[in-house]
């Protein structure tokens, strides 16, 4: 395919295209494991995540990346590279998009000759679709939108009492359900902290997992600042039922 041609596929009533990348994410429970996978979708090139995860305590599932291209009909050629049991291994998947659904085609696997850690499809083009994953709802408001103020403004009120002056927000919103999250950074209005004490936290990134209230409202459940995942990994812990697609 050539790289620089642009094409359009209609994908959950939105026109997906060069110019507009996406992120969908799509999810797959029954009584023994989860398969959840995230995929950023721009002109025809994806990426993403996917994640399978065993329901038993011991279970270690696999975790990592996928990339590849995107072809009409929705179809894609992907590599999944992942580590599971502290081995990494790669292997060749073929997705397809249909609608709200996901799947994930199922076909000969066979050893690389040159690389025993990856798997190849013996023919991509025989592979079945069978088992789908699910659409799970989620979007990410625009800078201006009312939604998005909302969010904004109940984070400004907690965290500048802690910095001790306003401040301003720069990062993304994600937001699912009646669930949403802010990953970004924290300033303080005029650029520079009148509290020395706080100059070291306003270096790390911030995270603030925030639920709609009874009325309709936006309150903050978690925040925190930090140089790693810790204050999101914490969040996820204290708040099980919040969507995946927000610590993604």
């Amino acid at each position: 395919m050539n790289k620089s041609f642009i094409f359009s596929i209609f994908l959950l009533g939105t026109v997906l295209s060069a110019e507009e990348p996406q992120t969908l994410f799509f999810d797959e429970e029954n009584s023994k494991e989860y398969t959840r996978i995230s995929l950023t979708i721009e002109g025809d090139k994806v990426t993403g995540t996917q994640n399978w995860l065993p329901k038993a305590p011991d279970g270690h599932g696999a975790h990592g990346t996928i990339s590849g291209t995107l072809a009409e009909g929705g179809i894609m050629r992907v590599l999944y590279e992942y580590t599971i049991e502290s081995s990494d291994q790669s292997e060749e998947e073929v997705l397809k998009l249909d609608g709200d659904k996901l799947y994930i085609g199922e076909g000969q696997l066979l050893a690389d000759p040159k690389n025993d850690s990856h798997l190849r499809l013996q023919d991509p083009g025989k592979v079945v679709f069978k088992k789908p994953l699910a659409k799970v709802p989620a979007h990410e408001p625009k800078a201006g939108t009312p939604e998005r103020k909302a969010i904004m403004d109940a984070m400004r009120v907690p965290v500048s009492a802690e910095v001790g002056q306003e401040v301003v927000f720069t990062g993304g919103v994600r937001v699912s359900g009646s669930w949403a999250r802010f990953s970004g950074h924290v300033d303080p209005e005029g650029g520079k902290p009148k509290n020395e004490t706080v100059a070291a936290d306003l270096e790390l990134d911030f995270f603030a997992l925030l639920q709609k209230d009874g009325k309709g409202g936006w309150k903050v459940l978690h925040k925190g600042f930090a140089g790693d995942i810790g204050v999101m990994e914490e969040a996820k812990e204290n708040y099980p039922k919040a969507p995946w697609v927000l610590f993604d």
